[in-house]
């Protein structure tokens, strides 16, 4: 059997969308013929060890500023210092600011430097100690791409993008400057490239013209679905799972109309419950109170995992909330794919004009996008009446099936097999 040295920050079960794919991998992966060896860094839990090789330390540099600040082991920054945490949405004020600037710096030295060095010593310890025909590196963090660049030497290398390195709009200029020398500086060494959809992809290729690149989109994985029955809810329930990063996705047009909703009276407030799993942070409280909504929102904070899946079968409809930022409009997250594998019709809101996403559902007949008021308005009125004749829709199980864990597996396979030049004579070998 081959093997593939997967370096990662996120591997199951760390509680984020992100260990998600290397997961799927981890599963899937030996079914085509290729053993998987990962190397991720030691954040205190404890990542699966059937396939995890190595656990490396990891370089904090915010931590030299925090110390000097004060902040405790259990306190945020913004706690320390009494400074109210801001989001994207609205003004901030100097104090928000600063502290915002000091957090991105911060966190791109992590992203972009924090793992070089450990994860660098690690993963010549495996070589020295393993045959490896392929390494594989899965990001965000970047500092994963910097540490395979380094270290892969003739082995053949494929570089992996849940989300883009280069993020215009999110980062400040500077920073976003470095990271478009550092990307060109990085994959250039790279055997292929692979991203999570079609436009991420041709955005790679143009950056990229003499290296081989292939979209592989996300999965979710059967087996996690079998035990969990359909049930109908006790009201009609709208689930949203997730993070919603300060405020880039943003739930106010949902929140706005629902507020119509409920002062036009076409739906009355015991019938409908809001639910937000993984984001209970003050901002987002406030923003429910100022909505008036408070009765009908709950916020969950972070729950197991086996607990959201089965909010998220009992759901009347699938809250995903998209940027309204033209990069958008290659994003599949995660959590879209897990939405699929649930089979409860998905309600996107906002985005660009065109998504992927659109072709996805409309081939599935998995839910909708809105980008108006009152589109939104419409599919709750919908869904409530739904629910009051007891007939929550359920997606048709063969219209998601191409997008169950073992595709992403095999397709993963293939670009491993013509990377490392091994041909499978049978694609379950």
């Amino acid at each position: 059997m081959k093997r593939v040295l997967v370096l990662t920050y996120y591997v199951p079960p760390r509680a984020a969308v992100a260990s998600l794919r290397v997961g799927h991998l981890l599963r899937t992966l030996p079914r085509f013929g290729w053993e998987v060896l990962t190397v991720t860094p030691d954040f205190g839990d404890a990542p699966n060890a059937e396939h995890l090789h190595s656990t490396t330390a990891v370089v904090d540099f915010k931590a030299p500023m925090r110390r000097l600040l004060g902040v405790g082991s259990r306190q945020t920054t913004h706690e320390r210092l009494g400074v109210e945490r801001g989001t994207i949405i609205g003004a901030r004020s100097w104090s928000q600011r600063a502290l915002r600037l000091g957090y991105d710096v911060g966190e791109y030295a992590n992203r972009s430097f924090g793992w070089v060095g450990p994860g660098s010593r690690a993963i010549a310890r495996v070589l020295a100690e393993h045959r490896v025909d392929a390494i594989l590196s899965t990001s965000p963090p970047e500092t994963v791409h910097l540490v395979a660049a380094r270290m892969h030497g003739s082995i053949p290398w494929i570089a992996d993008f849940r989300d883009p390195w280069l993020k215009d709009g999110e980062r400040p200029g500077a920073l976003v400057a470095m990271d478009r020398a550092l990307e060109a500086r990085t994959l250039r060494s790279a055997s292929v490239l692979t991203t999570v959809s079609e436009p991420l992809a041709a955005e790679l290729r143009e950056r990229f013209p003499r290296v081989p690149v292939v979209s592989i989109p996300n999965a979710y994985a059967r087996n996690e679905w079998e035990a969990l029955p359909f049930v109908e809810p006790q009201h009609a329930t709208f689930v949203y799972a997730g993070q919603l990063y300060n405020g880039r996705r943003d739930p106010r047009p949902f929140f706005e109309a629902l507020a119509q909703v409920m002062r036009d009276r076409l739906v009355r407030p015991e019938e409908i419950r809001v639910e937000f799993f993984g984001d209970d942070d003050p901002w987002l409280d406030a923003m429910v109170r100022r909505y008036g909504i408070g009765g009908i929102v709950r916020l969950y904070g972070n729950v197991p995992r086996e607990d959201v899946l089965r909010r998220e079968r009992t759901a009347s409809r699938l809250l995903l909330f998209l940027r309204d930022h033209e990069r958008e409009r290659g994003t599949f997250t995660g959590k879209f794919f897990e939405y699929l594998g649930a089979r409860r019709r998905i309600l996107a809101i906002g985005g660009p004009e065109s998504s992927v996403l659109d072709d996805v559902l409309a081939r599935t007949g998995a839910g909708e996008r809105y980008r108006t008021i009152a589109g939104i308005r419409d599919a709750i009125v919908q869904s409530v009446a739904e629910w009051r004749r007891a007939r929550t829709p359920i997606v048709d199980e063969a219209a998601v099936a191409p997008y169950e864990a073992e595709h992403l597996g095999e397709a993963f396979a293939r670009v491993l097999d013509a990377a490392s030049g091994h041909a499978r004579s049978d694609a379950g070998a």
